[in-house]
């Protein structure tokens, strides 16, 4: 029995009825019981899939139409619900489609009524007083500004009781405005003497008044917004007192961050209760999402304030210029750290990351207080170092809370985790200490630099060929002293971290990693600069790094899994410290070089065996490559120091890159170490091209090192896996001989070049005959452009037609053979010569005819030339293709 179906239940192709007995596409069964029952699954699933469509739609219409009469009046709204059967879509009734043509709601619409409503009376207010309020006698001005006040204080509880809350709220804040209308009515009046006090004074206290009065009279009547606008008016009071006492900056900054303290105890106030307390304020509130929204604001505009408080007091510590300034900086200080300490610690409704913030604070202050009073008992130069230390002792203890208290074990290892509070603390403390090290790091680090890169500039001087001055090399001891502090921190907070992970996880934990790296990369210039901040003579340097790079080295050949990575960033830095200091003398640049080539070919050797990890087998090819590269830098150092020009060092070069390709094909032979064989090989061609290029301005010299380099080449391809070099050197051997030919004045070369050609050519037969699947380029290339190339070159300055017949001839004879062979050398070398020939003999044709022509035509006809491609594009596209898989095709 067969059922109906649109589509095969396995790949969706559609069946027809009936349907087959197998799928034509899947070859899916189609019979049999298992398929009827799977025929009836189907066909549920297809009506399920549109029963729940149909009630999708339904459930997106009924919710519009109920949002459509949200803001309808409750009767209305019962009214409609039953007057009508169900609830027709959206766009079914004229009063949905009118309802979702709206633009504002009913209570955006009422909201945006009462502010604007609001803004008039207070400006009326403030008209009626600046304006009308002379006119009035003291009674008459008293009676207006009570009147008002206390209507707009006392409507918003009848408001409420008529439902009527956000009338209630703008009426509220209407008062607290005319509140404040109030107080400067009654001092430009002089009510009571109150123009004799100073301004800064009397706002300062009447705003303070204010913002108590409007928290209160909130609280009390049950309202949203007197509760935010008396938290934002108690910004001024602390500000206006600071005016009023002519304070300079740090009073400021005390200011500042006491409103701050302020915020935070009445923040606290409000959150820390029971589960009663709690609700009891969000009823007050008007529900949750108002008291959430109170606490996010007050939170942000505590912080905000106590942030702004930090930087003016930082600032001024920082800037103090004498003791005295720099003690009165430590009151706003030591304010930020109490306030910074009880918000991690007593605030444990906040979130984790806004109580690590206030211990960071805490931590800031302490570091600036220590780091500004130290400026003034400290020798000049150590300012820096009085920030770092206090820093440092910080950053190394914070590392050790953060172990304490779990911060930094790792779940797995299910270690006890500290209460939220000590971890906040640590992590703060932490995170705020490492950051202003290393902000001490980056002052210094501008004479650490210096201090590094002094002998490579002497070097540059003195490799250069002229007179390099006396030179100095000196280091201050404070910044070193950062240097040697940021090492210790990191070692420490290495050292914390492998103990928090168990010992399965100490290799693959980035963190650990990280950090001892970092740890490795700041120990290295802090150990080695220390004998230039003591005054030891250069030649001492230099050589402490070379022997630390050695030992580096030593102990990466004894263990080399252990740690590799640290090993090798130190072996690195150690190493590259080493090169750059021993540039400014001769006799180091020749001692350090040929060190570390040696150090560098052992290791490659020892490293590179066959059960070494990848890591391992990847700094063997390394170190091969280095050590190739450094004897050649020995080399060309040698020669200088010899007096000898660069075209001569360049043979040496060349016999540094002979012996590198020497000792790759000794090395390919050992089994596993054909990768480090292939490193050394390419560094030996790298230095085989330096040495080409030191001999580019003398021809001579430049023939022999041609020449040289191709019997190298010539020698590498009796390699079965470098026959290809054959290539390039024969094409070295004949670019001897054309600068060879050259330096003769030879002006027609294809007397000395057909010989060659003719031998070449020969043995390219042999050799293909001989060897099947030698290629047509490996046969017959070299022979062909020995005589060919510069052929082409004497012929586009010679003005005879003798020699573009011939070559001409000769390539057009190429190409027929190429053809008829379907040998891709030849067709493509005499091709393109006798293309060239064309152009030579139609270049004066062609400089003629443009002459004659106007200048009009040539654009023209590269106009209509670049239409007709344009609109044979894909045809000559076409064509293009299938020309090149013709030439790819040929051998």
């Amino acid at each position: 029995m067969h059922m109906q179906s649109p589509g095969c239940p396995d790949c969706g192709i559609p069946l027809g009825a009936p349907p087959p007995a197998r799928c034509t596409r899947c070859r899916l069964p189609l019979t049999g019981p298992d398929a009827f029952a799977l025929w009836q699954v189907s066909g549920e699933l297809s009506a399920l899939d549109a029963r729940r469509q149909w009630l999708a739609q339904r459930h997106t219409a009924l919710l519009a139409a109920l949002r459509a009469r949200r803001d309808a009046p409750t009767e209305i709204c019962v009214a409609a619900s039953a007057g009508a059967p169900g609830i027709a879509p959206v766009g079914g009734s004229g009063a949905a489609a009118g309802a979702s043509g709206r633009e504002l709601s009913a209570p955006s619409a009422r909201t945006a009524l009462l502010i604007v409503g609001g803004v008039l009376v207070v400006v009326a207010a403030l008209v009626f007083t600046v304006v009308s309020w002379g006119r009035l006698g003291i009674g008459g001005r008293a009676a207006v500004l009570l009147a008002l006040t206390a209507c707009a204080l006392a409507l918003p509880r009848p408001l409420r009781r008529r439902q009527l809350t956000a009338t209630a709220e703008a009426s509220a804040a209407v008062g607290l405005a005319l509140v404040l209308l109030d107080g400067y009515a009654a001092r430009q009046a002089g009510l009571g003497g109150l123009d004799r006090v100073g301004t800064a004074c009397y706002w300062a206290v009447l705003t303070a008044l204010t913002a108590v009065g409007a928290a209160l009279y909130g609280w009390w009547q049950r309202l949203r917004l007197p509760l935010p606008l008396g938290f934002l008016l108690a910004r001024l009071p602390g500000l206006l007192c600071a005016a009023a006492l002519g304070g300079t900056t740090e009073d400021y900054a005390t200011a500042v961050i006491a409103t701050a303290a302020v915020d935070f105890a009445v923040l606290y106030a409000l959150t820390a209760r029971d589960a009663a307390g709690q609700a009891g304020f969000r009823e007050r509130m008007g529900g949750e999402r108002a008291a959430t929204l109170l606490v996010t604001v007050a939170r942000a505009v505590g912080g905000g304030w106590a942030l702004l408080g930090g930087v003016l007091a930082v600032g001024y510590a920082v800037s103090a210029p004498s003791p005295a300034e720099v003690m009165r900086a430590w009151v706003p200080l030591g304010l930020l750290m109490l306030l910074g300490t009880a918000v991690c610690r007593g605030f444990r409704t906040l979130p984790f990351a806004l109580r690590a913030g206030g211990e960071g604070a805490a931590v800031v202050a302490v570091i600036v207080a220590v780091g500004a009073g130290s400026r003034y008992v400290t020798p000049p130069g150590w300012a820096v170092a009085g920030y770092a230390a206090p820093a440092a002792l910080l950053a190394a203890w914070a590392a050790v809370s953060c172990a304490r208290s779990g911060r930094w074990a790792k779940p797995a290892t299910g270690g006890p985790f500290a209460p939220p509070s000590r971890a906040a603390a640590a992590v703060g403390e932490l995170a705020t200490s490492s950051t202003a090290l290393l902000l001490t790091g980056v002052v210094v680090l501008p004479e650490l630099a210096h201090a590094v890169v002094r002998p490579v500039v002497h070097g540059v001087a003195l490799w250069g060929g002229g007179h390099p001055p006396q030179w100095s090399w000196r280091l201050a001891t404070a910044p070193l002293v950062v240097l040697w502090l940021s090492a210790a921190v990191l070692a420490v907070m290495a050292g914390v971290r492998a103990r928090a992970v168990d010992d399965g996880d100490r290799r693959t934990d980035r963190l650990a990693n990280a950090l001892r790296n970092a740890r490795a990369l700041t120990a290295v210039p802090a150990v080695l600069l220390l004998p230039v901040a003591l005054g030891v003579p250069y030649g001492w340097v230099p050589a402490a790094a070379v022997v630390a790079s050695v030992a580096v080295a030593v102990d990466l050949v004894r263990r080399p899994d252990a740690a590799l990575i640290s090993r090798l960033l130190v072996l690195a830095a150690t190493g590259g410290l080493a090169l750059l200091w021993s540039s400014a003398d001769r006799a180091a640049v020749l001692a350090v070089w040929g060190t570390f080539a040696a150090s560098a070919a052992v290791l490659a050797h020892v490293l590179s065996a066959t059960a070494s990890p990848p890591a391992v087998r990847a700094t063997a090819r390394v170190a091969g490559a280095f050590a190739v590269l450094a004897l050649g830098v020995e080399a060309v150092a040698s020669g200088a120091t010899a007096g000898l020009p660069g075209h001569i060092t360049a043979f040496a070069v060349l016999a540094v890159a002979g012996a590198a390709a020497g000792a790759a094909t000794a090395w390919h032979r050992v089994p596993g170490r054909d990768q480090v064989s292939t490193a050394v090989e390419g560094a030996g061609y790298v230095l085989a091209a330096i040495a080409l290029a030191l001999t580019a301005l003398h021809p001579d010299a430049l023939s022999l090192a041609l020449a040289v380099s191709g019997v190298g080449g010539l020698a590498v391809a009796l390699r079965p896996d470098r026959r290809r070099a054959a290539l390039a050197g024969t094409a070295l051997l004949i670019a001897s001989s054309w600068v060879r030919l050259a330096l003769a004045d030879v002006s027609a070369p294809e007397a000395y070049t057909l010989p060659v050609t003719a031998a070449a050519l020969v043995i390219g037969h042999r050799r293909r005959t001989g060897t099947p699947g030698t290629g047509s380029w490996a046969a017959y290339g070299a022979g062909l452009s020995a005589t060919m190339l510069p052929g082409v070159a004497a012929m586009w300055s010679d003005e005879n037609w003798v020699r573009p017949l011939l070559l001409g001839a000769a390539a057009l004879l190429a190409t027929v053979v190429g053809v008829r062979t379907r040998l891709q050398a030849p067709l493509v070398v005499g091709g393109g010569v006798l293309l060239l020939v064309g152009l030579h003999e139609l270049a004066p044709t062609v400089v003629q005819v443009f002459g004659l022509l106007p200048r009009w035509v040539p654009v023209a006809a590269a106009g209509l030339l670049l239409l007709l491609l344009g609109a044979t594009y894909e045809k000559r596209m076409d064509e293009a293709r299938r020309l090149r898989d013709t030439v790819r095709g040929m051998t």
